[in-house]
């Protein structure tokens, strides 16, 4: 029997089944697909979630860097600047394969092209079900993504309601390294396209020698995904002349509205299965990789002490909302009144995003500098300013 069974070997799960192993749990990590898996994803990482590896990041998995963002509103473009990194750019299917490598490193045991069918909780034990075999574990931590096998075997949910996920869609285009190299400039921007979508945004992140473009839309507003993505690509005169393969599709959890239960007795979920992305830029990876870290700890106290009911599990659940589930409350509600449940963010750029301390905030946030819960005293004179200007009151600019 295994002390630790992961289910999902993307960021998640082999954080989790890395950090188990060095813990000395016996720990079986095992993977739908097989591995190098095809994952489309934005595939930012910004300098918070290099600060959580206690390993470099290999250069080969660096296929471009960038330090400033665009905020594109009705076809104005707000620049954020730094003089420094703000995020690196990576494809998911090597990054993945790379954690996944660092965790058999650890001692963790991997099966891929093994897809679990569903997961059976007993008093003592777990029994993972997977179509190459059975394996029993003490514990079970569900990385397996929104609507995993191990959520819904374990009635620990069914299913997401549409207001609570987002439906994101892209495709990677090449381009060629000169266009993309043209694109970025000396600054090395990659863009946000706000009012592209009725409760969503658009992005464009430069890779090696193409684009990952893609647009969000939450569930409960989308109409048709595919007419989006077509109606936000044929606006971005850069595409012009180029092909652009057919786009996949993905849920994201909202954050701060996803409020899943992530633990039940020798269950902990982590990553996008516990509705661990923040809502307001839509990063998960970060998240994946500190709450499958923070999974594994509890995990070996809990064999340690022997103890694998939920009221134990449930120190998980408490130290994921004080690291970040606190942030996603502020995040998710900046994200409604932005443009997620109104859109007003031509008001929001006037009196938000061109000040300086909104324009710190920002950044900070993105590197991970600075927490939302750390931002209501600099932005609270800018949010005043937008909420007398919406009221149709006067507004004296400081």
């Amino acid at each position: 029997m295994y002390d630790l069974i992961v289910v999902g070997a993307g960021p998640a799960g082999a954080s989790a089944a890395r950090r188990a192993a060095q813990q000395g749990l016996d720990t079986l990590l095992i993977e739908r697909d097989k591995i190098p898996r095809h994952k489309l994803c934005g595939g930012g990482l910004t300098s918070k979630v290099l600060d959580l590896f206690d390993f470099r990041l290999p250069d080969t998995l660096i296929e471009r860097t960038v330090s400033s963002t665009r905020i594109n509103v009705d076809r104005e473009k707000y620049p954020f600047r730094t003089n420094r990194p703000l995020a690196i750019m990576t494809s998911r299917a090597p990054f993945d394969a790379f954690l996944t490598e660092k965790a058999m490193e650890a001692g963790s045991e991997v099966l891929d092209a093994n897809p679990v069918l569903r997961t059976n909780v007993s008093h003592s034990h777990v029994e993972v079900i997977a179509k190459n075999g059975r394996y029993q574990s003490k514990l079970v931590v569900g990385a397996d993504g929104i609507n995993g096998p191990v959520a819904r075997s374990t009635h620990l949910y069914s299913q997401w309601e549409p207001m609570q996920v987002t439906y994101a869609i892209e495709s990677e285009v090449r381009v060629g390294e000169r266009t993309v190299h043209d694109y970025v400039g000396e600054e090395n921007y990659f863009d946000l396209f706000f009012g592209v979508s009725p409760s969503g945004y658009g992005w464009i992140f430069p890779k090696d020698d193409h684009l990952t473009v893609g647009v969000g839309c939450r569930l409960s507003r989308l109409r048709n995904g595919r007419e989006l993505f077509d109606a936000f690509t044929h606006m971005l005169p850069l595409l012009r002349n180029h092909e652009i393969p057919n786009p996949t599709a993905y849920l994201i959890p909202l954050g701060g509205v996803a409020r899943m239960p992530a633990v039940g007795d020798r269950v902990m979920l982590a990553g996008d299965a516990a509705g661990f992305a923040e809502p307001f830029f839509g990063e998960g990876i970060y998240y994946a990789i500190l709450s499958g870290q923070i999974a594994a700890k509890v995990a070996a106290d809990a064999c340690q002490k022997e103890e694998f009911g939920r009221e134990f599990l449930q120190r998980y659940e408490l130290e994921c909302k004080e690291k970040f589930g606190k942030d996603f409350d502020i995040a998710y509600h900046l994200a409604c009144f932005s443009y997620l449940e109104q859109y007003d963010m031509k008001r929001i750029v006037s009196h938000l995003f061109s000040d300086r301390r909104v324009q710190e905030c920002m950044i900070g946030l993105m590197e991970g500098t600075i927490r939302y819960r750390e931002t209501r005293g600099k932005l609270l004179w800018p949010y005043f300013k937008y909420r007398l200007d919406k009221l149709g009151l006067p507004v004296y600019n400081d």
